[in-house]
């Protein structure tokens, strides 16, 4: 599941970069060049960051765009500070960053800036902050590409338009875009995942088309299993409550994400990853949650491995 969901991500910031570029940019004229990969910097956060050599018209750089989906613990700058040192070591280009935060009470107070002087030296780094609810979400549907649609539940609606109206003209944009229909499986699974950040699961179950969600493989293996029972009913209850885990999945390793890159964050200890197998494990979205409030209150990583493994054998 994990290698699924680093594919929705993958096909909006990896594979389709040039519109994801420009939307960050605000302008088309840039090439991508390459795809870097930088996972050495930083452990991944709930969606994958992107990591691009570009050319623009007066030089050739390096493009990185950092994804947030909530307000990072550790202060921002901090870490865009370190990523840029280690990207301009690493490929001696200048490094342009953007950081794009996905919920839309998210990165209100990054200053977009990291600086200090003293001692006879100065240092000063500036980077773009785009929260993408003030994106304006109209342009993307009419532009219609493929790769971005799934974003646009999240950016700002049409005018006049609430929520649940602006969540189904960007499913019916989706339903009309003109791709194969394993790209649009793909679109679908992406805008549920990143949709279920702002709209409760009624809303994506009533907007979504029900022939894209038999598509969406946890919706296929309730629907094994009940066949293999041989009850109708709960043939249709396996779709039901495919449709019910497949978006709470897509929750349940956000919060997953979110544990990690937190006490990445509060104890620097290469050891975080080592607690993933047990997290993967809990299938309790309330609990992960639960989880994840303990995290910020703990006062080490020794600490909350003991309160896990305890409630494991609970």
């Amino acid at each position: 599941m994990r290698q699924d969901y680093d594919n929705i991500t993958k096909f909006i910031t990896t594979d389709n970069p040039k519109p994801f570029t420009e939307l960050i940019l605000g302008y088309q004229n840039v090439t991508v060049l390459e795809n870097l990969t930088t996972e050495q910097i930083t452990l991944k956060s709930s969606v994958t960051d992107s990591t691009l050599r570009v050319q623009f018209p007066d030089e050739v750089a390096i493009l990185h765009n950092e994804f947030q989906t909530y307000d990072s613990q550790e202060p921002m700058h901090y870490r865009i500070a370190g990523y840029n040192g280690f990207l301009i070591r690493e490929y001696q280009l200048n490094v342009y960053t953007s950081v794009l935060y996905l919920h839309p009470q998210a990165g209100r107070n990054d200053p977009g800036f990291y600086e200090y002087t003293g001692n006879e030296c100065e240092y000063r780094i500036r980077y773009r902050v785009i929260r993408l609810n003030e994106i304006d979400g109209k342009q993307i549907l009419e532009a219609q590409i493929p790769s971005l649609l799934p974003l646009t539940p999240l950016m700002k609606p049409s005018q006049g338009m609430n929520p649940t109206q602006w969540l189904d003209e960007c499913v019916d944009a989706t339903i009309n875009a003109d791709v194969d229909t394993d790209i649009k499986s793909i679109m679908f699974a992406s805008m549920g995942i990143f949709g279920s950040l702002v709209y409760d699961m009624e809303n994506l179950r009533q907007s979504f088309p029900d022939s894209f969600w038999l598509d969406f493989p946890l919706i296929q293996e309730y629907i094994k299993e009940a066949k293999e029972r041989g009850l109708e009913q709960g043939i249709m209850r396996g779709m039901e409550r495919g449709l019910e885990r497949g978006m709470e999945r897509g929750q349940i390793i956000v919060v997953i994400d979110l544990i990690l890159e937190t006490l990445t964050d509060r104890f620097q200890n290469d050891d975080v990853q080592d607690l993933k197998p047990l997290l993967d494990e809990i299938d309790d979205i309330d609990r992960l949650k639960q989880l994840f409030k303990t995290v910020q209150i703990v006062d080490s990583l020794q600490e909350f491995r003991n309160m896990l493994n305890n409630q494991e054998e609970s």
